[in-house]
């Protein structure tokens, strides 16, 4: 499952040296040459997105595998028979269940990757996650899932990247406390490493310039090259850039009390300008899938 580390990544942060190991972990859906085939790849699959994200649903299953909501329900069920889901019924999932992994999925999920999962069990499976981040997650887990399997209209294989870290993984590795906790990073086909934040709700200007200044000390310590932002609305992208065009406006004439130094210098406005990407191009694909 395990492919060679990039040598393109920066070495000189340590960051850089876990970040190979989780990029590395092929999460691309391989059809099958037969039933049995096809069988063993959903498992595997199935059972690496619920370790990484912390939950599976049937409408990521269903769209992945390009199946319908029956089969979708009957191979998840099938997985919490041979003990390596647990069901939750939840509203917070348009699907009315989250899936949750077992001890038995960790330790099958270390055999796929190499890596040892960092894994809790629950005699209450709805507490092995956190309800109110359910949709969050889901919508997480549908833009990593969509950057690898993307295709160009005659169908040859165009992945946005080739590599994924989640929001659990990199809060595990990143523990300095001047970076902002992105909602993953991703691997370019570049080799360099972006952050990707979903953003599917509106921030007032205070938190805006908070946000702000943790992507320049990340972006400064070489954590990620840039930022790519998605979401379902291009109204909630609208308004992003309206603050922080504010922001980079206000922030150089505003100083800080300690060091009496401008909160955000010219070039450093620029940095944060050229290096924040608004992807719009799953907008209406996260919109479908999660809020009609």
């Amino acid at each position: 499952m395990t492919q060679q580390p990039s040598k393109d990544l920066e070495t000189k942060n340590p960051l850089h040296t876990h970040y190979p190991r989780y990029f590395d972990i092929n999460m691309r859906y391989y059809l099958g040459e037969n039933n049995h085939q096809k069988g063993v790849n959903r498992t595997k699959v199935s059972v690496l997105i619920a370790i990484r994200f912390s939950i599976v649903t049937p409408g990521i299953v269903r769209w992945l595998y390009g199946i319908n909501h029956r089969l979708a329900l009957e191979h998840l069920n099938r997985l919490e028979k041979d003990g390596l889901l647990r069901v939750v019924k939840t509203h917070r999932s348009p699907d009315g269940r989250v899936y949750v992994p077992t001890y038995t999925a960790a330790k099958f999920a270390e055999e796929l990757m190499g890596i040892d999962v960092y894994f809790r069990s629950n005699k209450n499976p709805a507490l092995q996650f956190n309800q109110n981040n359910v949709a969050h997650n889901l919508i997480n887990a549908f833009v990593m899932l969509r950057g690898i399997h993307n295709y160009h209209s005659d169908e040859t294989y165009a992945p946005m990247w080739s590599g994924f870290i989640t929001e659990p993984e990199f809060k595990r590795i990143n523990n300095l406390s001047d970076a902002r906790t992105v909602d993953g990073a991703v691997r370019l086909l570049d080799g360099s490493v972006a952050a990707v934040e979903i953003e599917h709700s509106f921030k007032n200007k205070t938190a805006r310039q908070v946000i702000l200044l943790k992507y320049l000390a990340s972006l400064k310590k070489n954590d990620y090259s840039k930022i790519f932002l998605f979401s379902q609305s291009v109204k909630i992208f609208d308004d992003i850039k309206r603050l922080h065009e504010q922001l980079f406006e206000e922030m150089p004439q505003r100083f800080d009390k300690k060091t009496r130094a401008p909160l955000l210098s010219e070039s450093d406005a620029e940095l944060l300008r050229a290096s924040i990407i608004y992807r719009t191009k799953l907008c209406s694909e996260i919109e479908k899938m999660f809020y009609s």
